[in-house]
C-alpha cells in the first residue's frame, strides 16, 4: 500500500520544553519586565502591579501561541498594518486593441459563414397563425 508523504513540513526547534526560540524569548522578556515592574511599582501599589503584569502576560501568551488560520499573531498584525497603510485605488482602463483591415479572402470567408444555413428547419407559419387567418377570413 502506498502512502502520500507530506512535503515541505517546517518545524521550529524546541528549546525549552514545548517552546521554540521565539516563544521562549517573548515569555522571557515579559518575565524580566514583570520582575522590574514589581520592584518599581509593586512595592507601593500591588493592585496596579497585578493589573499590568496580567496585561503583559496575556499579550505575551497571545503573541506566542495564538494563530489565525495557521499564521502567528505578529504575522497577521504585520499584514494588517501593511494593508491598512498602503493606498488602494483600483482603476479599470480599457485597453485599445488595434484594428486590422481584413483582406478580400477573409471577407469572402465571413460572407460564406453567414450564407450557411442551419440544419434546423423552421416553419414559416405555425398552427396559431393558420387559426388566426381562418378566423379573420370567415367573418
Amino acid at each position: 500500500m502506498q502512502y502520500r508523504v507530506p512535503q515541505f513540513i517546517e518545524h521550529e526547534a524546541k528549546i525549552l520544553g514545548p517552546l521554540n526560540i521565539k516563544q521562549s524569548m517573548i515569555i522571557g522578556v515579559v518575565l524580566v519586565i514583570c520582575f522590574f515592574l514589581y520592584f518599581s511599582v509593586g512595592q507601593s501599589n500591588f493592585f496596579l502591579f497585578l493589573l499590568l503584569a496580567a496585561l503583559l502576560t496575556g499579550a505575551a501568551l497571545a503573541i506566542s501561541f495564538y494563530k489565525v488560520e495557521g499564521q502567528s499573531l505578529p504575522t497577521v498584525m504585520k499584514n494588517w498594518t501593511n494593508f491598512s497603510a498602503n493606498p488602494r485605488l483600483y482603476l479599470w482602463r480599457r485597453k485599445q486593441s488595434p484594428i486590422y483591415l481584413s483582406t478580400e479572402r477573409e471577407r469572402r470567408e465571413i460572407n460564406n459563414v453567414e450564407e450557411i444555413k442551419s440544419p434546423l428547419k423552421m416553419k414559416d407559419e405555425g398552427k396559431i397563425e393558420n387559426l388566426i387567418k381562418q378566423i379573420d377570413f370567415e367573418k
